[in-house]
Parts: C-alpha cells; structure tokens; sequence
C-alpha cells in the first residue's frame, strides 16, 4: 500500500479507537453477565475450493470490559473461549446450536504480573486440553495455564527479542510434536520452541513471508493434515466499500523449520464472504466427515463504529 493509503488508514483506525468515539452509552467497569448474539448472514457457498461459509453471528454486551477480542480457543465440544486485549475471557457456547450463551471473566495472571499482562493477542493449547498458553503484548511474555484456568507459570521473552511494544507475540500455535511456533505482528521473523517455553529454553527462528503484501499474521492454528492455517490482515484505504478500513485472508503452509522459510499461500480472501472486520482471533474443530470447521472472531477496537463479529467457515482439505 502507498505511504498515503497506508497513513490514511492507519488516521481511520486511530479514530475508531479515540476516546469519546469509542465510549458506549452505557459505562459499566465489571464484566459483562449477559452477552447477547444475533444472526447477521447465513449458509452460503465462496469461490474459493474446498471454502463455505456457515454463517456470521455478532455478540453485543454492555460496559467497558466487553469487546477486543484477539485470540480464541476450541474448548469442549460446542464451547469456545475468546481473550481480550484488557485481560478477560468469553466462555461461550457455538452459536449455531441451541440456546448459546455467553460469560466473561477475568484471566488471572501469576502473582507479581497484575499491571503487566493485560494484553493478550494470542493463545494454543495441547491436544490432550491439560493447559493452554496465552501471548502477551507490550511485555512480550508468554502465561501457561491449567485447562480451569488456574495460572501455572510465566516466560518474558524480552531479553530474547527485539519487538516494539505494540507489535509482539500475535500468532502462537502449538504443534502436533509439541514445538511452539510464534509470529510476531512486525517483522519477518518468527521462533521456534522444541518444548513449552515457559519450561526455559533458547528459541531458534525464521523467516515469515507474507503471501500478500501489507497483510500481517493475526493469528494461527494447526489443521489435522499438519499444515498451519493463518488468519491475515491488512489496512486498507477507508471507503464505503471498505469500512470499517480492515482487509482480512487465510493463508495455509507447512509448518518451518528452524532457520527456513514460512511462507503460507493464499486460501480464502475473507473480505468478500463475511462483513469487513478488524478479525484477530482463530481457532478450528476437526468434524468426522475430515472437515474442519473454522472460527474467526473480532476485535471492535472498543469502538461504537466497528462490531464485535464470529464467523465460521467449513474448510475441507481433501477438495
């Protein structure tokens, strides 16, 4: 994207996020009990091979704590569990089954960290659902967790990497053979943990190659053939058509390997099957039929001018 564009983008989402655009009418500090969730587009078929849309629901809640989510978790079946960049969680059930329901909570961090990590931008768990692990901007840190919750060990990555504030640990995923795989939003390199890096550890790296330019990884997850699925996002020139000024893609590749090349190939534009979104959170369900079905959540910014959206998606990876 030109100089320009890029800077007329990035003045649009500044507004989106600015105080007094941003402030609901109804200001309320604690966690949201009640979360609502509506139907915005259904079943419908892409252009795009082995891609369908399943359909797109919007949750809404009131008071500060609700919105910017940025990382999401597949829980037990029918449950899902989406993070916050202010430190909370929605436990929620699939919208497409009956009666879904939704509630946030804080996540609590380990003692010592209550005014560092706020900031979660991504999230991986092991197969097995013992414990999942949440990234950490601004302080570049990464929280183990047991499957309840229950803070079980940090790691500061700071002293191994050089990452602006703002730019840190946007996609994490844990492998099938147990490496941990991170993508920082800035910049084009990447880690590689053999194991847990809240165990310790040096990580090794590599490079991160964007399928399309301007597009940065938002967040990432293994599908059952191995392959990394990544969710994309680009600031575009704000419009009518393009408004709220987000451009969104999947892109799927082999995981890398320390010192090689990942570069993820383009699989699905987004912006032309569901509603233009500023989405950062992913996360897949395998079906018995060797689908997978593909969550995608939003981050609203906080803003009274964006929306907080789910879609899922069925990909199917043998068409």
């Amino acid at each position: 994207m030109p100089r320009a564009r890029r800077l007329i983008a990035a003045l649009a989402v500044t507004l989106l996020c600015a105080p007094g655009t941003w402030l609901r009418s109804h200001v309320d500090i604690a966690p949201p009990q009640e979360v609502a969730v509506s139907q915005v587009a259904r079943a419908a078929a892409t252009d795009a091979t082995g891609w369908a849309l399943a359909g797109v629901w919007q949750y809404r809640a009131e008071g500060l704590r609700f919105g910017g989510f940025s990382a999401m978790l597949a829980l037990g079946p029918g449950r899902l569990r989406a993070f916050t960049d202010r430190g909370f969680r929605m436990t929620f059930s699939e919208p497409d089954l009956p009666d879904p329901d939704g509630a946030m909570n804080r996540q609590h961090v380990v003692p010592g960290w209550e005014n560092d990590l706020t900031d979660i931008e991504s999230a991986t768990r092991d197969p097995d659902g013992g414990y999942y692990w949440i990234g950490y901007e601004q302080v570049h840190a990464i929280l183990r967790h047991t499957i309840a919750s229950t803070p079980d060990g940090v790691r500061d990555l700071r002293e191994l990497v050089d990452w602006p504030e703002n730019g840190g640990i946007e996609a994490m995923v844990r492998t099938a053979d147990g490496r941990f795989i991170i993508v920082p939003e800035t910049g084009n390199e990447g880690l590689i943990f053999a194991r847990d890096p809240v165990a310790g550890g040096k990580p090794q790296t590599f490079r991160f190659r964007s399928p399309a330019k301007g597009y940065v990884a938002t967040d990432m997850a293994q599908l059952p053939d191995g392959r990394l699925l990544v969710l994309m996002r680009d600031l575009v020139r704000p419009s009518r058509a393009a408004w709220p000024p987000f451009s969104a893609l999947l892109a799927i590749g082999d995981p890398p390997a320390a010192g090689g090349v990942f570069a993820p190939a383009v699989t699905l534009r987004l912006d032309d099957v569901i509603p233009r979104e500023n989405y950062e959170g992913l996360t897949l369900r395998p079906r018995d039929d060797g689908r997978v079905d593909v969550w995608v959540i939003s981050d609203d910014n906080f803003s009274i001018m964006q929306r907080t959206l789910l879609a899922k998606l069925v990909f199917d990876p043998g068409a």
